[in-house]
């Protein structure tokens, strides 16, 4: 039994190396700029994941008066909006991350979040 689960196990790993082999090089170069322009985050609900422009990753779980350095890019992870701000506490540019969302490029540099949605006065 134990033979027979060896040299399955072999035939797939065989198999899997065939198929590796048959993905075209353009395929991988388009998966992997993909992959480089996500946000690196946990899979955690209830968290946000910021990035800087360095590729640092920031986790922000609360309000947040002043970020440094900042992001420019996040990604939402949790059930409700989440306001962005231009300049330290809650000032400056606004823009609103909607529950899910991924911002790639907030259009300015992030230096303050929280939780709810961006009002406007």
């Amino acid at each position: 039994m134990t033979t027979l689960l060896g040299r399955t196990a072999v035939l797939l790993a065989m198999a899997m190396a065939a198929v590796g082999l048959a993905v075209p090089a353009a395929a991988v170069t388009t998966t992997a700029a993909q992959a480089a322009a996500q946000v690196p985050c946990p899979r955690a609900i209830g968290l946000v994941c910021g990035q800087t422009a360095e590729g640092e990753l920031r986790i922000i779980t609360r309000d947040e008066h002043i970020i440094l350095p900042p992001i420019v890019r996040a990604l939402n992870q949790t059930p409700g909006p989440w306001c962005f701000f231009s300049a330290p506490g809650f000032n400056g540019d606004r823009r609103e991350v909607a529950p899910w969302e991924t911002v790639e490029d907030f259009g300015f540099e992030v230096l303050s979040a929280r939780r709810g949605g961006c009002t406007w006065s």
